[in-house]
C-alpha cells in the first residue's frame, strides 16, 4: 500500500520503479470512472485534457485549471495524482478517502491485492462507525458515521494504461490482447477481449451496427470527431454523402468513439505474459 504524494515538479525526473500517475474522474465526492494508471506523466496529462474536453462538451460547463494536475468542469473534476506502489501484482487497486469536509486524504492510495484494498476500506479508524457498504467485483465503498457528518472510503480496480517498455524492470509481453469497453452514462460495462485485432474490430463493427439502429449516426460521427480533435478532417458534405456503413468504417479508425452524452467506446491493446 502507498498513500498518494503531492504533485510536484518532476517533469524532468526519470520514472522511479513503483511510481504511477493516477487519473481520477470524480463527480462531487465520488470516483465516477475506473481510475487509470500511467507510467508516463505526459500521457496521463494528455488523457486528463481529453476527459476534461469530453465532460465539458457533455455538461456545457467550462474547463477550469486551478492548479497543475486538476481540471474542474462543474461538479466533475479530473485529478492527476502521483502515487507509489513498491510491490506489484496482476492488478492494482486505487483507494480514496473522503473526509467530512469533502477533501480526499489519501487521494489515491495504491494496493497490489484486493484483500489489502478491502481491508483498508472496511477497517475503520477509531471514532468511525460503518453504516453502509456497497461491493462489486471491481469496487468497494464504505460510508462511515463520524462526529459532525459522514466520511467515505472507496477503492476501485484500476485500469493500467502503460507501455511496458517504459521501465527497464519489466519485460516485454509474451502476447497481446485486443479489446474494447463500452460505457453507458459514464458507467463502464466491462472490457471485451480478443486474441486478434481483426476479431476485435469485427465485433466492434457488429456492436456499432446494433447501436446505429436506434441512434443518429451523424451525431455519433460529429461527437467522435470533436472528442478526437479531428473536426476539420471530416470531408466536406459528409452528412449528405455518407451512409451508416461509411460512418461505421470511419468510426472504427479511432480508439475513442462517443456521442458526448450517454454512450462511449474505448478500444485498447494490453500485453499479457
Amino acid at each position: 500500500m502507498s498513500d498518494a504524494r503531492t504533485l510536484g515538479d518532476v517533469s524532468q525526473r526519470l520514472v522511479a520503479a513503483g511510481e504511477w500517475w493516477v487519473l481520477l474522474v470524480t463527480d462531487g465526492f465520488t470516483v465516477e470512472l475506473a481510475p487509470e494508471l500511467y507510467r508516463n506523466r505526459d500521457r496521463a496529462e494528455r488523457e486528463g485534457d481529453r476527459w476534461a474536453h469530453l465532460l465539458s462538451v457533455r455538461t456545457g460547463d467550462a474547463i477550469e485549471r486551478p492548479f497543475e494536475g486538476r481540471w474542474e468542469i462543474g461538479d466533475h473534476w479530473v485529478r492527476l495524482v502521483d502515487s507509489f506502489l513498491p510491490e506489484e501484482g496482476p492488478e492494482i487497486w486505487v483507494g480514496t478517502y473522503w473526509g467530512r469536509d469533502g477533501s480526499p486524504e489519501p487521494e489515491a492510495a495504491l494496493f497490489a491485492a484486493v484483500a489489502d484494498a478491502r481491508a483498508w476500506a472496511l477497517e475503520p479508524a477509531p471514532g468511525r462507525l460503518a453504516y453502509e457498504t456497497h461491493e462489486t467485483p471491481w469496487s468497494i465503498a464504505v460510508t462511515y458515521k463520524v462526529r459532525g457528518g459522514d466520511e467515505e472510503a472507496e477503492v476501485h480496480r484500476g485500469k493500467v494504461i502503460a507501455e511496458l517498455q517504459e521501465t527497464s524492470e519489466v519485460q516485454a509481453p509474451a502476447a497481446i490482447l485486443y479489446g474494447f469497453e463500452v460505457s453507458e452514462g459514464l458507467i463502464p460495462q466491462g472490457p471485451v477481449l480478443f486474441l486478434s485485432r481483426i476479431e476485435r474490430n469485427a465485433e466492434l463493427r457488429r456492436l456499432l451496427e446494433r447501436e446505429l439502429a436506434h441512434r443518429e449516426w451523424p451525431d455519433l460521427v460529429q461527437a467522435t470527431a470533436s472528442g478526437n480533435y479531428v473536426d476539420d478532417e471530416l470531408p466536406l458534405g459528409w452528412q449528405d454523402s455518407w451512409d451508416p456503413g461509411q460512418a461505421i468504417e470511419w468510426l472504427t479508425g479511432f480508439d475513442f468513439i462517443g456521442n458526448g452524452d450517454d454512450f462511449e467506446i474505448r478500444s485498447f491493446e494490453t500485453g499479457v505474459s
